[in-house]
């Protein structure tokens, strides 16, 4: 499903540790998911327990993929970040398909 920036307002919160091995490892931040929410992306769901969805999108000129969560506390509704990657060849074809 294609989105238009829906979300970008929504909060984002992730596990420090995973977030610095996925830096180093393919240098993507989670915190890129602001950008990516900001513009439009295509958002599935990818598992269904845990119940986690894939957003493919552009971050610091890039297309890249995210699996979140969308998990709820005392506030409210967030989206946990569970690893990022640079958007595979399927994923890019996917996203111009969905974006048209």
């Amino acid at each position: 499903m294609s989105r238009q920036g829906l979300q970008a307002a929504m909060r984002i919160r992730w596990d420090e540790a995973k977030r610095q091995e996925v830096r180093q490892r393919r240098q993507i931040d989670f915190a890129v998911l602001h950008e990516v929410l900001g513009l439009p992306y295509v958002e599935d769901q990818r598992r269904d327990d845990p119940e986690q969805y894939r957003v493919i999108g552009f971050g610091q000129g890039r297309l890249v993929t995210f699996i979140v969560e969308y998990r709820r506390d005392a506030i409210g509704e967030y989206l946990w970040v569970v690893t990022a990657w640079h958007a595979t060849t399927q994923e890019s074809q996917a996203y111009e398909r969905e974006t048209r």
